[in-house]
């Protein structure tokens, strides 16, 4: 795997991170309301129909198809990358770098 692999791998584990945000506050959330379609999401104790409630109680009634996780939004983007850390140095980059110029691509 040369640098740019490195870098396209670390940025698809970041995304996938993204993707579960939704999932991770639907597995915390306290309250859902039902929507007009007959789906749960999670919502603000002040909303209109907020239930309290868990994503595990609904699963136990049977609504784990009925339960909605919220869509990814810019926020999750920006948490998540505010809490990843780079995964190689920069003084790892010069060191295979050098390598890389001493004994080539193969090693």
């Amino acid at each position: 795997m040369n640098k740019d692999e490195f870098q396209v791998f670390g940025s698809l584990l970041q995304v996938e991170d993204v993707l579960l945000e939704p999932i991770r506050k639907t597995q915390d959330a306290m309250f859902f309301y039902e929507n007009p379609e007959g789906m749960w999401t999670l919502c603000e104790p002040e909303q209109q129909g907020a239930v309290q409630t868990t994503m595990q109680e609904l699963a136990s009634k049977g609504l784990s198809s009925k339960i909605l996780p919220t869509p990814v939004t810019r926020t999750d983007f920006e948490k998540i990358l505010a809490r990843k850390k780079p995964t190689v140095s920069k003084a790892d980059l010069k060191v295979y770098e050098r390598f890389t110029k001493e004994y080539g691509e193969e090693g």
